[in-house]
């Protein structure tokens, strides 16, 4: 497993990970009154240079590939089936763990895209987050999830939040639990030292406490306990 520095991406046996990219969250800052340009075509670049760079065998979404439920904006309906046609110019597989916000997401992707509720391969279990998953994907050696939108409040005179890789176990169990930061910063943060983590999973069943907690740029901050 390689995490590659200052970016919320990491290469798992020869396959990109990436999660909660959230396009088409515009639309909905727009029903509330505020004016954003569309952002995706920003997270297509950022991502297309992430494949160039690294070459994967597949590209792993872990969930909240778009943003609006329960009706597809005109945004996304427009701009998700670009953004994945583009990126299968560069990857010849991408799977989609369908998160929370990816309601009708499969009438969206094109040929080459898969959409699952949860996978397994070469040990390794992921699955979005925000329900509980199985009993054969929590038997595996290490589990990957999302979100949560994982940061960390720094206790300085900034108050500086930071977005944080999340390193943990299953209460009662060896199996790892590893929590992916959004590729996208426009989404609501938790600051994990600060509030709640969402969801039955990361709440209930992980141990937080003595969660490792890692800056993008790699630096280990200590355990979650530590930072409250």
């Amino acid at each position: 497993m390689k995490f590659l520095p200052n970016k919320p991406a990491l290469v798992i046996n020869g396959n990109l990970l990436v999660a909660d990219l959230h396009n088409g969250i515009e639309f909905e800052l727009f029903q509330r009154g505020a004016n954003v340009p569309s952002q995706t075509g920003k997270k297509l670049e950022r991502l297309k240079d992430i494949l160039r760079e690294t070459k994967p065998k597949k590209l792993i979404i872990l969930g909240d590939l778009k943003h609006n439920v329960p009706v597809t904006s005109r945004q996304e309906q427009e701009e998700v089936p670009h953004f994945l046609n583009e990126l299968l110019k560069l990857v010849p597989k991408i799977i989609i763990t369908k998160g929370n916000h990816d309601g009708n997401i499969e009438n969206l992707v094109p040929p080459g895209v898969d959409v699952v509720d949860e996978f397994i391969d070469e040990g390794v279990g992921y699955f979005h987050g925000h329900k509980i998953p199985t009993e054969e994907l929590l038997k595996q050696k290490l589990v990957i999830c999302a979100h949560t939108h994982p940061t960390i409040l720094l206790r300085d005179i900034r108050g500086r939040i930071r977005q944080a890789w999340i390193e943990t176990k299953v209460i009662g169990s060896d199996t790892e639990v590893l929590v992916v930061p959004s590729f996208d910063d426009m989404p609501t943060s938790f600051a994990m030292n600060n509030s709640k983590p969402l969801g039955p999973f990361l709440s209930r069943m992980v141990d937080l406490e003595n969660a490792e907690v890692y800056l993008l740029d790699g630096s280990f901050l200590g355990t979650l306990g530590e930072l409250r």
